[in-house]
């Protein structure tokens, strides 16, 4: 092997690392530059627009589904409340047995 193919290894190798490096510390898109320039990437011509979904149901089902979760949030409050107040019951409860 003469020096010319061993250098043109080396540069066949050492090129598209550097390439490589280069782009991404400056913050660049390596692989999409290459496939730009050979003509590779695939181009969509839509517009990318925040999705909005289809209207499904109507405001009056919406609005009973928020007020069905208000409620069933006022009813988890409660439950809440209650098991504080027995667990403070029982803590007295035990309390009260060990003296």
């Amino acid at each position: 092997m003469t020096t010319f193919s061993k250098m043109l290894i080396f540069l066949l190798v050492v090129s598209p690392m550097l390439f490589f490096g280069i782009s991404y510390a400056t913050g660049v898109d390596g692989i999409g530059s290459v496939k730009s320039f050979l003509g590779i990437s695939k181009k969509t011509q839509e517009n990318n627009k925040s999705y909005t979904p289809p209207p499904s149901i109507t405001p009056e089902e919406r609005d009973d589904m928020y007020k069905q979760i208000e409620e069933m949030k006022q009813q988890l409050r409660q439950k809440n409340m209650e098991i504080k107040k027995l667990q403070s019951e029982l803590d007295s409860a035990k309390a009260g047995n060990n003296q």
